[in-house]
């Protein structure tokens, strides 16, 4: 059995500096900790008194931890599941309360771990969030908005979640005007003078990472801990030499992290001048074996 708490608990704005939980009211439950086993279908009303369905979390569920779309009031892709003798988890439903926002238009943006079914607290020392374009909230308590009076406003969510293991998954977003980069799935833009709510959901790095005709473990610490060639040795080892340029060129594209773009592009070029190497070291020796 797995011990699962269940209920509806509220998140308020301008709550991410150490204090989420001061913010949190719950509007039933919480229920348990109750022995759950397999799937438990679930639906929450779309409103409960002044409060508005946010979105449902199932942290410790099967696949590690799940956030699922704004509005889906009965989580189905998938079920949430709980499987046997694993760590404790949560299903909780994520409500808002009519009017909490910052008072005039512009986007209010926070984070949440899909991994503990709960938000993470966050402050200057921590910050996952950079404000490309429009006006940014003051500090302490306002710096999670941006202001979008002069025009859009844009942020970009760290895709390390400074000091944890936990890597960005997705934006949920909570606003018919606002739009995901189709370029680049950590940048968030609100259009001018409209108001919404963005949460930059993360995950403790347990997926893969899709390559042409492989599937290679993804592990972003795992990323940083190894060297770059050794990293790229190891995916290029399960690639045969006529798909390894493009594999290589398809990764350093698709990372947007900076710092682990330029780690790949790195070991990129250090790949490329091996192969060669080797290639010219085969070409030679059979020059000298009288091969043709």
């Amino acid at each position: 059995m797995s011990l699962v708490t269940s209920g509806a608990q509220t998140w308020a704005a301008h709550t991410h500096r150490n204090h989420h939980g001061a913010g949190a009211v719950w509007l039933f439950g919480p229920d348990g900790p109750s022995n759950v086993t397999g799937p438990d279908p679930v639906t929450a009303p779309d409103q409960i008194g002044n409060y508005d369905f946010l979105f449902w979390s199932a942290g410790g569920a099967e696949g590690g931890g799940l956030a699922y779309p704004p509005g889906e009031l009965t989580p189905t892709s998938p079920v949430p599941a709980f499987p046997a003798g694993t760590d404790p988890g949560s299903l909780i439903a994520w409500y808002l309360q009519q009017g909490n926002g910052n008072g005039g238009p512009g986007l209010i943006f926070d984070a949440f771990s899909e991994t503990a079914g709960d938000w993470i607290d966050w402050d200057h020392t921590n910050d996952p969030f950079t404000v490309t374009s429009g006006t940014r909230g003051a500090p302490p308590d306002n710096d999670d908005t941006v202001s979008t009076n002069d025009g859009p406003g844009t942020v970009l969510a760290a895709h390390f979640f400074p000091g944890t293991d936990l890597f960005f998954d997705k934006w949920l977003l909570f606003s018919a005007n606002a739009h995901v980069s189709p370029s680049d799935q950590e940048q968030v833009t609100q259009d001018q003078q409209t108001s919404g709510v963005a949460v930059a959901v993360y995950r403790k790095p347990d997926r893969s990472w899709h390559l042409p005709g492989q599937y290679v473990a993804y592990d972003p610490w795992w990323w940083l801990k190894n060297s770059p060639v050794e990293v790229e040795q190891t995916i290029l080892s399960q690639q045969s030499e006529v798909t390894q340029v493009s594999s290589l060129i398809d990764l350093s594209s698709a990372i947007s992290d900076q710092r682990t773009r330029a780690m790949v592009q790195t070991a990129m070029y250090e790949a490329l001048i091996s192969i060669a190497n080797k290639q010219l070291s085969a070409q030679k020796a059979r020059l000298e074996g009288g091969g043709a």
